[in-house]
Formats: C-alpha cells, structure tokens, sequence
C-alpha cells in the first residue's frame, strides 16, 4: 500500500470503526447512569467443552463487576448437514483442553457427548428465570461433566421451548455455533476472546470492583 494512502485510509477506517460502535458506548451510559448492570449474554451449550471452559472462566472474570451474566443454553447449532461435525466436536475436546489447562483445569474426557443425551440439561437450565441462579447451575454442571466434580441437584422443571428460542436469538445475533458472547453490540467467540470481551466491560464503564 502507499505510503500517502496508507496514512489516509487507516486513520480514517479508525473513525469509522469508532463510530459504529458510539450507540453502544451511549446506550452503556445511559445503563449506568440509571444505576442499571452491564449485560453479557452467552450462548453455549452443555456438550461442547469450549462452552464449559468459556462458562466457567467468564463467571469468575465477571465476578465483582456489574454486570448480569445471561447463560443461554442451546442445542441445535453450527451449520446444517455439515460433513465435518465430528472432527470438529473432536478438535473442540483437544482445543479445550488447552484452553483449560492455561487456566488451572483438567479436561476429563476424551471423547465428544451426544447433544440429545445432555439436552435435559439444557431444558432445565433454561427453566431458572433468575439469572444468578441459572449461571450458579450451569456452572456447576459443566464443571461435572468436563472438569470432574459433584454433580448438581437437577431441577425437575423444564423448558424446551426456550431452548429454541435461545437459539433462535443467537441466530438474530448473528452467531451460529457455541460458545459465543455477545455484549453490548458486540460478538466474541467466547472461549478465546475472553479478555477481548472484558476489556470492552472496562471500556464501557463496568470494571471489576
């Protein structure tokens, strides 16, 4: 690229870049200043171990700050009829565990779960309508299935409707498969995009206490 049209055309992709993103920094002030939480909706799901590594570390990221974490579990996901599923859901277990293994965790299984199989859990999840509440489970059950652990107490409530509407909004959101975080306008793959994300929790006003 030329020098005079590099110093022309990057300033001014800055501008323009900075601009889209002015009605989320304006929307995160209006929050704060009515005394209103940060929002970080994540989309996951319980037989992806990206998922439970990203779940699990952006609870504790998030822990001390203002901000309300909304775990949205899905099932149905990625692209239709896709012919490399599986080694994706393979290469999902291998990339976790290194993810986790930076983090202090330990991968325990070696081999992809049946979403159908863990589909109950994404139901009963879905059912907790406080979202503390539902992020406290979640956590606890993906620590259960893919770190080791005890196991939670499984509520006998269900909602597989908001199953599908969960998934439905990750689709208007713009994402297609798990785990994927969206804050204020923004879309992170959330298993290693996490400090991309907090950063921007930073930026927006809701830094950790």
């Amino acid at each position: 690229m030329p020098e005079l049209l590099r110093r022309r055309l990057i300033p001014s992709m800055i501008i323009r870049l900075a601009a889209i993103d002015w009605p989320s920094r304006f929307g995160a002030k209006v929050r704060r200043t009515a005394g209103r939480e940060g929002r970080v909706e994540l989309f996951f799901a319980f037989d992806d171990p990206c998922s439970a590594y990203a779940v699990v570390e952006l609870a504790d990221r998030v822990a001390g700050r203002q901000v309300d974490l909304v775990l949205l579990p899905v099932v149905r996901r990625g692209i239709a009829d896709d012919p490399a599923v599986e080694d994706k859901r393979h290469y999902a277990i291998e990339d976790a565990r290194r993810l986790a293994r930076r983090a202090g965790l330990e991968l325990m299984r070696d081999d992809p779960l049946d979403p159908h199989d863990v589909s109950p859990l994404a139901a009963a999840a879905a059912a907790i309508t406080d979202h503390a509440e539902r992020a406290t489970f979640c956590t606890a059950a993906l620590r259960a299935l893919w770190f080791g652990g005890v196991a939670p107490a499984v509520p006998e409530v269900r909602d597989a409707a908001e199953v599908i509407h969960n998934e439905g909004l990750m689709a208007r959101r713009g994402a297609y498969d798990t785990p994927m975080a969206y804050a204020h306008g923004q879309l992170y793959f959330a298993h290693d995009r996490l400090p991309q994300l907090v950063h921007r929790l930073d930026r927006l006003g809701w830094a950790a206490a």
